[in-house]
């Protein structure tokens, strides 16, 4: 199964948090995992965050960035062009979402998922309008 899977959706396959063991379960299946351009940036304003409140220790952290960096070699990315700016644009005129909720749903949009997986509520609201099999996974991140 091909996924397109959302930034908060994704950390929980380098923690442990509500929702990660159902998310390593439906890991099982997929065999392609494809991502927005802005989920590198969005993983690292996470383990940043996390670390400032420390809920993350240093040693963690090192250990998260490299995970995540060898993991993104792997990863199938949407990369940000003139299609993604222009599906970007068409959903932002369709729905009432943020730029990079929008981003994300364009991308997924353009990845032609199996499956769109999402922990914001909003996105997967707008997502279900937009694309046939959609996932929610609760979000605490």
């Amino acid at each position: 199964m091909k996924a397109f899977i959302d930034t908060s959706t994704l950390f929980k396959k380098y923690v442990n948090e509500e929702g990660s063991d159902d998310f390593d379960q439906l890991l099982k299946e997929v065999i392609e995992i494809i991502v927005s351009p802005v989920t590198w940036v969005e993983m690292n304003t996470i383990i940043e965050r996390r670390f400032r409140e420390k809920t993350l220790t240093k040693e963690h952290v090192l250990w998260l960035r490299k995970e995540i960096r060898r993991d993104f070699n792997y990863f199938g990315k949407i990369l940000f062009n003139e299609n993604l700016e222009k599906k970007c644009l068409e959903i932002i005129q369709r729905y009432q979402l943020k730029t990079l909720e929008s981003l994300q749903l364009a991308a997924g949009s353009l990845a032609k998922p199996d499956i769109f997986i999402t922990s914001d509520k909003t996105l997967y609201s707008q997502a279900r309008k937009e694309l046939k099999n959609v996932c929610f996974f609760d979000r605490s991140n």
